[in-house]
């Protein structure tokens, strides 16, 4: 038991960690100088200038998601790990898929799979590519439509029955197309699933501070949050990312005073 709760807390860091790294992005970030750098170099007619205002809001939306993300409960905030997994995985199933297409195109041959070794090896690894994306997703979702995340394999269904290749290309097209309405209905029947969290989230909070008072309500927050581990988490990341950063940057090996120094001004 003590291991599953350590397993647990673990798993509640890692989850928020991406929020904080978030956030220490936007922050560092200025936004004002960034547009102002773009009009200095004469490039008003740039399409990203145009919309500054809207970008400037969208940098203070990006705030509040991040608090948001950040303070979600964690079985929450696991689904929308899910979400977002599964989206890569879409995405990953469509660049198998144009892959393919484009290998096919290449190649410029239309006869069957079986007579043509090199047709029919690229066939198979994008049958079982694509059959590992459909089943990661099924399993991901907890459905067993695995159809909803088929629609790469239409053009792998098409060259089997001896399409055309320029037909491949618009089928592939198309199952790229249902495939981004598929997502756009999932957001569209779930866009309300926000407001209702952080209506019940108020909800609580008003509760809580009602009966224990603001102290009980930060002290809660706080084992919640895991605010210690969490900052140290990111506190280690940060220090990471900036020594590969720095290795990385370097045609030479740092001296041992220099990988010091560097240890200690980190």
């Amino acid at each position: 038991m003590a291991a599953k709760e350590k397993l647990e807390a673990m798993l509640n860091v890692a989850l928020r960690v991406p929020s904080i790294m978030l956030l220490d992005v936007l922050y560092r970030w200025d936004v004002s100088s960034f547009f102002q750098q773009i009009q200095r170099s004469s490039l008003n007619n740039n399409p990203l200038f145009q919309y500054k205002y809207l970008a400037l809001n969208m940098h203070y939306v990006g705030y509040i998601l991040s608090v948001v993300l950040l303070t979600l409960p964690r079985q929450h905030l696991v689904q929308l790990y899910l979400y977002f997994l599964t989206a890569l995985l879409l995405y990953a199933g469509h660049q198998i898929s144009r892959d393919y297409v484009r290998s096919e195109l290449e190649s410029a041959y239309e006869g069957p799979m079986y007579l043509e070794p090199l047709s029919m090896n690229r066939f198979t690894t994008a049958l079982i590519g694509q059959l590992v994306v459909c089943t990661l997703c099924s399993c991901v979702m907890k459905t067993k439509q695995i159809w909803l995340f088929s629609a790469h394999m239409l053009p792998l269904l098409a060259r089997l029955c001896l399409v055309p290749l320029e037909t491949i290309v618009i089928i592939n097209k198309f199952a790229m197309i249902f495939t981004g309405l598929e997502v756009l209905y999932f957001l569209g029947s779930n866009l309300l699933v926000p407001y209702n969290l952080a209506k019940s989230a108020y909800r609580e909070l008003v509760q809580v501070v009602e009966v224990y008072g603001l102290l009980a309500l930060g002290m809660s927050l706080w084992n919640q949050l895991v605010v210690p581990v969490l900052f140290m988490v990111f506190w280690l990341v940060l220090f990471a990312l900036q020594i590969y950063s720095y290795f990385s940057t370097r045609d030479q090996p740092a001296s041992r005073e220099r990988l010091l120094f560097l240890f200690l001004t980190r």
